[in-house]
């Protein structure tokens, strides 16, 4: 899981190389942190997939009971936190970045 985080956050900073907010340290911060999220998010929903959605809780008498798979609570809090991690890296590009240029297309030599 490890090379996805990677991945993400070499995609994230090329994505800030665009706007030129690359360099800025919080700006990397925030890359590494939402690259860090996604990849546990990635392993707590494999994880919810191979167990299912219950699981058995033993109580003290030694009697089962099943109940919510605790990952079905904790993934909505953690890719909560990454949108909100994701929101900070917009207001970067957003306040500090370079307008990005424009990019030609088939199109562009028919626009006024």
């Amino acid at each position: 899981m490890a090379v996805k985080a990677v991945t993400t956050y070499r995609k994230l900073l090329a994505f800030g190389k665009v706007y030129g907010v690359a360099e800025e340290e919080d700006f990397k911060a925030a890359a590494k942190t939402y690259a860090e999220q996604a990849a546990l998010i990635a392993v707590m929903r494999q994880q919810l997939a191979e167990d299912g959605m219950t699981v058995e809780k033993e109580y003290v008498k030694g009697r089962a009971n099943v109940c919510v798979h605790p990952l079905v609570q904790e993934i909505p809090k953690h890719v909560d936190s990454a949108n909100r991690t994701l929101g900070l890296i917009n207001d970067i590009i957003v306040k500090r970045g370079k307008a990005k240029p424009p990019e030609e297309d088939a199109l562009s030599e028919f626009r006024l």
